[in-house]
């Protein structure tokens, strides 16, 4: 959240073309693309594919703002709540005052382990 105090600014990349392909599923990683899919297709996904595709967005791999994210998730989450989706994308992304970079959710080992047979995918 740009100028506000609380929250770490961040240098996001602004990637119009990035952001599309993580929306619509078409990143090139098969578990990410998976859980996009279902987003857009059931409207619902498990909190731990929330949380990859989050990861994922802003400070894993695309570091895309995760306001884009968020307002990806209103639109099209079922459950949709918006003080837990602001809060979980500023936790997430690593821009509030309490956070766990350490935590990361690789797009390729987090999809080999919840989802060893490819059946998800």
């Amino acid at each position: 959240m740009e100028g506000n105090k609380i929250c770490k600014q961040i240098p996001w990349r602004e990637n119009g073309e990035l952001f599309v392909a993580w929306r619509d599923g078409r990143t090139g990683y098969p578990w990410i693309d998976a859980i996009m899919i279902q987003l857009r297709k059931w409207g619902w996904m498990h909190h731990l594919a929330r949380h990859s595709v989050a990861c994922f967005l802003t400070r894993g791999d695309l570091y895309i703002h995760w306001e884009q994210g968020r307002d990806v998730f209103e639109r099209l989450l079922i459950d949709s709540d918006w003080a837990i989706n602001n809060g979980n994308w500023l936790w997430l992304s690593c821009s509030s005052f309490f956070y766990q970079y350490h935590r990361i959710y690789s797009p390729i080992s987090f999809g080999k382990k919840y989802d060893p047979n490819g059946d998800y995918i």
